[in-house]
């Protein structure tokens, strides 16, 4: 309960940054939330259920590409946003059920198959009409209420929609988190063989894992469509993946404030690296987290553990 409290508390203070920072600092912000949201379902897979992926870019994009889809077939946003994580689960579902049999290195080898085929299969010919294909799609940002358009901005307005799909996802996550399915799912990570032998589902709950961390993702993606009111292949290739891979490592993987601590490295890192060095911007982001690998392993979240010790 205090937990859910401090949630709500913190949400409720960075709800007020739009009214004290730029518009391009409320953008930013707004997009470093659905990278989290993404990454809190990376969590629940990798953090939780110790099953490696470099795929989680795929649903990212199956988001946003449905969303944009929906909303362009005459969806509203509010609608559209849920049908897509619906259809993107559904998807992570068909698809688990086969590879998730796989283990280690093999199944992070077939997710990022999953990562190399979708940008593929938007340009394709044959769904180009629905995708948009290379050019892509665009779309409409959601529009406040009438009574409120006078005082708030779209920019203000997309992130606070952002920010109450955040405190949503966060809510549930921790109640899953001390539920039986939390539990199993760190039995999982720990060992697959014991698990199995105190009467857990392995590969039932490794699907669910799968079908949580999609849904995480694709809601992420249908943010982004939303905020950056355009999608194309090229904004979804495989480094997407390996991004949001070392975000939550950055982070620290296992942790409930470790997703967030990664998704602002990533999104506010790269830009103050290329104010530093023009010519080699990547260099000091790769030295960024080799430092934090370093100098703690379990990722920044550690810290906090660390701290009241």
């Amino acid at each position: 309960m205090k937990t859910n409290l401090r949630i709500i508390v913190v949400a409720a203070l960075a709800a007020s940054l739009p009214l004290l920072v730029p518009a391009f600092l409320t953008f930013q912000l707004t997009q470093m939330i659905g990278l989290g949201i993404a990454l809190v379902g990376l969590n629940v897979l990798i953090g939780w259920a110790g099953q490696p992926t470099l795929g989680h870019g795929a649903f990212f994009a199956i988001g946003a590409y449905g969303t944009a889809m929906l909303t362009d077939a005459g969806l509203p946003w509010w609608a559209a946003l849920p049908a897509a994580c619906a259809i993107g689960s559904a998807l992570a579902f068909i698809i688990g059920r086969p590879i998730l049999r796989l283990e280690h290195t093999h199944l992070a080898l077939a997710t990022f198959a999953i990562a190399l085929a979708v940008p593929q299969l938007v340009r394709n010919g044959t769904v180009e009409r629905w995708t948009g294909g290379a050019q892509g799609l665009q779309l409409d940002r959601p529009h406040p209420p009438a009574w409120l358009e006078p005082w708030v901005g779209q920019d203000t307005w997309m992130y606070w929609v952002a920010l109450a799909l955040a405190v949503v996802v966060v809510l549930g996550v921790q109640r899953l988190s001390r539920a039986r399915l939390g539990l199993e799912l760190r039995a999982l990570k720990d060992h697959a063989v014991a698990a199995s032998s105190c009467g857990i589902d392995v590969p039932g709950s490794k699907a669910i894992a799968f079908m949580l961390s999609a849904a995480c993702a694709c809601a992420g993606g249908g943010l982004y469509a939303l905020n950056v009111q355009l999608v194309t292949p090229d904004s979804f290739n495989v480094l997407l993946s390996l991004t949001m891979l070392v975000a939550l490592v950055v982070g620290g993987p296992g942790s409930l404030i470790g997703p967030w601590i990664g998704a602002a490295f990533v999104q506010f890192v790269p830009p103050l690296a290329e104010r530093i060095s023009t010519a080699a911007p990547w260099a000091i982001f790769g030295a960024a987290i080799l430092i934090v690998v370093f100098v703690q392993p379990r990722g920044i979240a550690g810290l906090f553990h660390r701290m009241p010790r």
